[in-house]
């Protein structure tokens, strides 16, 4: 497609391949802009679920405008093929800024405070995302987070948990990355906004030691893990890592979802504390070098 025109975007490139379609680089014809094209896969586009879904995203992103979740412009039919236009987004997902480089303490925080920010306004929406891990997770050069692929999203009812099901089309089975899922999207149990926060603990773990706190030798083994084992604690993996770090991630990671955070808000005034303190230990070191006989 590369070269083409689809509709008034001018395809110039290839970005990346997900889950369920290919992202492509184009030149908006109408605007001076460039934007990323998301179109379904040639295979699943005979499949109602799939359409289903894709649509879904599209409608479930043009619910929410926060700077931290990515911007879609439309959704239009190519040829009855379906794409969604969006914001073209300059860095790298969050998977390959981990594998490139050991995050700092307070550049983590500063990640997840933004990924909070994102849930915070999804939640508040009633959406819960139920696939965040780092590949949905954009870094731009500038430090800026964005959130992406809502195709997995669901309404929920904010009170009354009960309210949304995993909905997945095949019983038992669950559709998502599995390292990262809460123990009830495992088991297809009712979900609300605490199965995403579950989500971000695995990913703040992973952030802080490079390794999946669940992971096992098959699929089978990592689904044990998430319903009936603990993982090595983060600060026995990387000690230099603060111990309320360690007790944030054991809250987020918790079996039952009512031990967790109770929200993305609760979460992020706990980030703050600790990145204040961080702060204020970097400011002491400063000024006893400074002043080493004070």
């Amino acid at each position: 497609m590369i070269g083409t025109t689809v509709s008034h975007y001018r395809i110039t490139g290839r970005l990346g391949v997900g889950g369920m379609g290919i992202v492509y680089d184009a030149e908006d014809e109408r605007l001076p802009r460039r934007v990323a094209l998301k179109f379904l896969s040639d295979e699943l586009v005979g499949n109602p679920d799939a359409i289903r879904r894709f649509r879904r995203e599209a409608h479930t992103l043009a619910r929410l405008n926060h700077p931290n979740i990515c911007t879609i412009y439309e959704i239009e039919d190519q040829d009855g093929k379906p794409f969604i236009a969006m914001e073209r987004l300059e860095g790298t997902n969050l998977k390959t800024h981990i594998a490139r480089k050991t995050l700092e303490t307070r550049e983590m925080l500063e990640i997840a405070a933004q990924i909070c920010q994102a849930l915070e306004a999804a939640h508040g929406a009633g959406i819960v995302h139920r696939d965040i891990k780092p590949g949905n997770i954009f870094v731009a050069p500038t430090g800026q987070v964005k959130v992406l692929d809502f195709g997995m999203a669901r309404s929920f009812n904010r009170d009354d948990s009960t309210a949304s099901k995993d909905g997945s089309t095949i019983p038992g089975r669950p559709i998502g990355t599995v390292n990262y899922m809460a123990p009830e999207r495992i088991l297809q149990m009712p979900l609300d906004a605490r199965c995403d926060l579950f989500s971000l603990g695995v990913v703040i773990y992973e952030m802080a030691t490079g390794r999946l706190p669940f992971a096992g030798s098959s699929p089978s083994e990592t689904v044990t893990n998430i319903l009936e084992n603990e993982p090595t604690p983060l600060t026995k993996l990387s000690p230099e890592r603060p111990a309320q770090l360690q007790q944030m991630v054991d809250r987020l990671t918790a079996k039952r979802a009512e031990e967790r955070y109770e929200s993305a808000r609760a979460l992020l005034d706990d980030i703050s504390v600790l990145t204040e303190k961080l702060r204020d230990g970097r400011r002491r070191r400063f000024f006893d070098r400074l002043f080493p006989e004070r």
